[in-house]
């Protein structure tokens, strides 16, 4: 099984792990950069199933048994598939790089220790730590501590 995915599709932790979940039951799959207008299914090249937007509570399908159909888009899909990126070289590329002393900081907030505790049991000042913590969110696309925590920890 081929699943192909948009960026959108890793937007929080909890989406990034059902694709996890689903490559390691085996399927294979990767994230384009190109939105993508459908869900589509191709059945053994033998049939097809488009999905179209929902409208009103209602959700609109295609289904086509028809091969020049099903071939075109086929084709489509190869060529989209081919120029996306695996999902696990995808979260590689995405993780931010964090040197020891920032891991030292994500910890001691993950703990709950003070920045006064925390600033000491690192060996940094006060003001050096509250610095690093706050370029930590930035790494992080972090708007408060709790979440750097919870993103560091996704990641």
């Amino acid at each position: 099984m081929h699943k192909l995915f948009t960026q959108a599709a890793l937007i929080g932790p909890q989406q990034r792990w059902h694709l996890r979940q689903i490559a390691d039951a085996g399927a294979q799959v990767r994230i384009c950069a190109a939105p993508l207008p459908h869900e589509t299914i191709i059945i053994d090249r033998r049939a097809m199933i488009l999905a179209g937007t929902t409208s009103a509570g209602e959700r609109e399908f295609t289904a086509t048994t028809a091969p020049t159909l099903i071939d075109g888009v086929h084709a489509l899909f190869g060529a989209t598939w081919h120029a996306a990126t695996p999902l696990a070289d995808y979260l590689r590329q995405d993780l931010p790089r964090i040197d020891s002393t920032g891991r030292s900081i994500l910890h001691s907030l993950g703990a709950g220790l003070t920045d006064e505790a925390a600033a000491r049991q690192i060996g940094v000042s006060l003001r050096t730590y509250r610095r690093r913590v706050a370029e930590m969110m930035t790494v992080l696309d972090a708007s408060s501590r709790f979440q750097a925590g919870a993103r560091a920890g996704d990641r």
